[in-house]
């Protein structure tokens, strides 16, 4: 199963705020980059589920959310873990994710659903719904049950074009750094005197050629300033 990469940050008031402390940065990994299931409630309303990937939560992480969710349901934890492991995961309100970050899954999968909604029949027809749960069979065979890997992000070109941002482009470009900064191997001097730099910036910006300048290299004045 691929790894899912994907993790929210959750809005202020939450009820899981007790235990995020236990969570680095109060970033929870979630299994999918949308919420993904759909419940039903006693009055009639749609409620969309996020769904805390358990096989990325510590000991203590499982067992706290056990427990505060049992709180709040007023059961028993046992029961909580029970049925969270049953299920696949702890089911999270999206009324509560204020913000997210993935990586090359997240963003595949968030590209499926980009192209899923531009041709999706109206909400609120038989249509739609049978559109949406043929979408999210196709998850989860592919995602969740299966074996599914994600294209590589080599650059920006290969996000969806209502995900791009120039900060996101940024973060591709300084993620490819160092990737080849890791894998070249390198010294610590060959990382002072910038030749691991150099290297990193000629792999992906193959338009270009970077080379280091020594202090015995000459230039004219008008070559210095241009």
């Amino acid at each position: 199963m691929t790894k899912h990469d994907t993790w929210v940050k959750l809005k202020p008031g939450n009820p899981y705020e007790p235990i995020l402390d236990l969570f680095p940065d109060g970033m929870i990994p979630m299994r999918d980059p949308f919420a993904l299931e759909r419940v039903t409630t006693d009055n009639g309303d749609v409620v969309a589920l996020w769904i805390v990937d358990i096989e990325r939560l510590s000991s203590f992480q499982y067992q706290a959310l056990s427990q505060i969710i049992a709180i709040c349901r007023n059961t028993d934890p046992l029961e909580v873990a029970t049925e969270a492991t049953v299920k696949g995961g702890f089911a999270i309100n999206s009324k509560w994710v204020e913000s997210m970050k993935c990586w090359v899954e997240g963003f595949e999968r968030g590209r499926e659903l980009a192209d899923f909604l531009e041709t999706a029949p109206p909400q609120g027809t038989s249509e739609a719904k049978r559109a949406f749960w043929e979408f999210y069979s196709h998850q989860h065979q592919r995602w969740i049950e299966g074996n599914q890997e994600p294209r590589p992000i080599n650059s920006i070109e290969d996000i969806h074009p209502s995900l791009r941002t120039d900060d996101l482009e940024r973060l591709i470009k300084m993620h490819q750094v160092e990737s080849a900064m890791v894998q070249g191997n390198y010294s610590v001097l060959d990382v002072l005197t910038g030749r691991a730099m150099v290297d990193a910036l000629n792999i992906i910006d193959p338009e270009n050629e970077y080379s280091l300048v020594g202090d015995d290299d000459e230039f004219d004045d008008d070559e210095i300033y241009e």
